[in-house]
């Protein structure tokens, strides 16, 4: 079964992270740690080009759309014991606070299998990181059961493993013997979960964990079926690892953030659980989920991967993407209110040129725009020039580009999302495993690195036709900033203006690629390092910053509309304006536009159909 498809019969979730979630997986009892032996202790060492997922949104969704990236609040919640009879513990319903981290038509209460090797979607994941159960796959645990059995072999043996029965990194040459196990096992989480700053949004641990329990699932890493159950089972139950957002330098995988996921795993570190944060041992006792002990090689296999650069960049694509047709949508605004040459979108013309997001933007574009009688009626005035600027004529080319940059990003996470990134890796079926490189992250940190500038474009592109709007030089008539009456008394969107070109100018700091700044670590094992979780972190506060200027183009475009009247709209165009007008009120007045910004903003997915 795939895994985007519906389980709901195994696992339903009432409100997602809500006290009141139904689960059916459960962890399962993880027993002692087995001791290893060995007869030696010393080791030897099908989507379209440019096509966009729809999104189909209500008006009431775009009312109530939260916002990207806004970490659930919690409340710290002093010492060990955690009783949720404590004041205030249960007045909080943290999936009234669920950040909007998918395309806005996806649904959430739709159970997800992880059955692989059928491939998890970019879509599944961000079902998962907004609260769906997770199911998995009726294959899985003989996988693992295999893997793991082969690790057992490979112990008996006394077969030099990475991670089994071996330090760590550059301390590969120091044994690790088998009464040494369990204690290497817990130091080697405890001394890697060191992240710091600001805790990551419970939807983008979700999809961490997610992500590591699909890569694991594989059967590749030699972890017992347990190791992968608690982790499903902690997502139903919405037991979710306080994971700091500083930290890694995605050469290894993402050691400390992983480390502190593998922490709450075995009942260690804070968790965040029914809207606070707790320490997780008493959490997982509430959630009847019971700790696992590691054993072999566990501890490294839930740390050692690119699972948490990889779900942060699959949730950057999907809200990318919503971004971009937001955008076209902006645009195709402004070109009625301009009253564009309605011919720089001719099919023709981009055949032409068959750019797959050029000729997708351009569709995109004549649909919204599609029996405008104001574009048709200002082609057949005289007196106008024939072409139009930069920003009003090639936006099937720019933001056509940024397409084509989005599914190529898209297929290099959708890759890295399925794939094994542990060391070693093992191969039950062939009695072979093999010691290599699959956690470093540079396919991550190059594809956001090129995300990155593909969103600057837009939020630049965006904040340049805002400024042929507010400006009477050039917006064919309009009054400057779009004051409706008393210019000088009022001065309009000025200000608005202000926070589109400030935030343009901070996107072209953060647009430098992360990849290049390689800081070798590590005692110079790792000497080559990607930077992807530096690079991702970029990503999302640009995609936040495109968000708003975006917004701050479509208010912009309301006002222009009322100005010029909006009776001669398409109908695309005339319900875009409307979907504003329920959200921000036309500016009769002067006001402080921020949170009307802010609201357009949390709002996207209503104009990106």
């Amino acid at each position: 079964m795939p895994c985007s498809a519906s389980a709901s019969r195994t696992a339903s979730v009432q409100r997602p992270f809500g006290p009141s979630s139904k689960v059916s997986a459960t962890a399962g009892t993880a027993g002692e740690p087995r001791t290893y032996t060995s007869r030696r202790s010393s080791p030897s060492g099908s989507r379209k080009p440019g096509a966009l997922q729809p999104a189909i949104v209500t008006a009431a969704s775009a009312v109530t759309a939260i916002r990207t990236w806004a970490s659930i609040p919690t409340r710290e919640v002093a010492g060990e014991q955690f009783s949720p009879a404590r004041p205030g513990l249960r007045d909080f319903r943290p999936s009234d606070s669920v950040p909007r981290v998918y395309a806005a038509g996806e649904r959430a209460e739709d159970a997800v299998v992880l059955a692989p090797p059928e491939p998890l979607t970019l879509e599944a994941l961000g079902r998962i990181a907004a609260g769906a159960a997770v199911v998995l796959g009726d294959r899985v645990r003989s996988r693992l059961e295999a893997s793991h059995a082969q690790l057992v072999a490979l112990a008996a043996s006394g077969r030099t493993v990475y991670g089994l029965n071996t330090g760590c990194g550059p301390l590969v040459d120091r044994p690790v013997a088998p009464d040494a196990a369990a204690r290497f096992q817990k130091n080697l989480v405890r001394s890697h979960a060191t992240g710091l700053g600001a805790p990551h949004a419970a939807s983008v641990v979700r999809a961490t964990m997610a992500a590591r329990a699909f890569s694991l699932a594989q059967g590749r890493s030699a972890v017992r079926p347990v190791v992968v159950d608690t982790l499903v089972a902690m997502l139903n139950a919405g037991v979710h690892p306080i994971v700091p957002e500083i930290g890694s330098v995605g050469a290894s995988g993402d050691l400390v953030e992983l480390a502190h996921v593998a922490a709450a795993v075995m009942g260690e570190g804070d968790v965040e659980w029914r809207g606070s944060r707790v320490r997780a041992a008493p959490a997982l006792a509430q959630a009847g989920i019971t700790p696992v002990a590691f054993e072999g090689r566990e501890a490294l296999a839930l740390m050692n991967g690119t699972a948490c650069e990889t779900a942060q960049a699959a949730l950057v694509v999907l809200g990318a993407e919503e971004l971009v047709r937001a955008a076209e949508v902006a645009a195709a605004l402004v070109l009625e209110a301009l009253g564009a040459n309605p011919e720089a979108l001719d099919a023709r013309v981009h055949a032409a040129r068959p750019h797959a997001g050029q000729v997708a933007a351009a569709a995109h574009l004549r649909t919204l725009l599609a029996g405008s009688r104001r574009l048709r009626d200002a082609s057949a005035r005289g007196g106008r020039p024939v072409q139009d600027a930069y920003t009003v004529r090639c936006v099937p080319q720019v933001l056509g580009a940024v397409r084509d940059t989005l599914a190529h990003v898209r297929q290099v996470v959708g890759v890295e999302l399925n794939a094994v990134t542990d060391n070693p890796t093992f191969f039950p079926e062939e009695g072979a495993v093999l010691h290599a490189g699959n956690f470093h992250g540079q396919p991550i940190a190059l594809a956001m690195d090129h995300l990155k500038v593909a969103l600057a474009e837009v939020a630049l592109f965006s904040e340049r036709r805002l400024a042929r709007l507010l400006d009477p030089a050039a917006n064919g008539g309009l009054p400057p900033f779009l004051i409706r009456n008393d210019a000088g008394v009022r001065s309009g969107l000025m200000g608005l203006q202000y926070c589109a070109s400030s935030t343009v100018a901070e996107n072209g700091v953060l647009a430098h690629p992360a990849s290049l700044g390689s800081v070798p670590t590590n005692a110079n094992n790792q000497d080559v390092v990607g930077m992807g979780t530096v690079a991702v972190r970029q990503a999302r506060r640009l995609l936040e910053n495109g968000r708003r200027v975006v917004a701050i183009e479509l208010l912009a475009a309301a006002e222009a509309v009322d100005l010029v009247g909006g009776d001669m709209l398409a109908a695309g165009t005339r319900a875009a304006h409307a979907a504003i007008r329920r959200l921000v009120a036309p500016l009769l007045e002067d006001r402080p536009l921020g949170h009307d910004v802010e609201r357009l903003a949390d709002a996207l997915g209503a104009f990106a159909s």
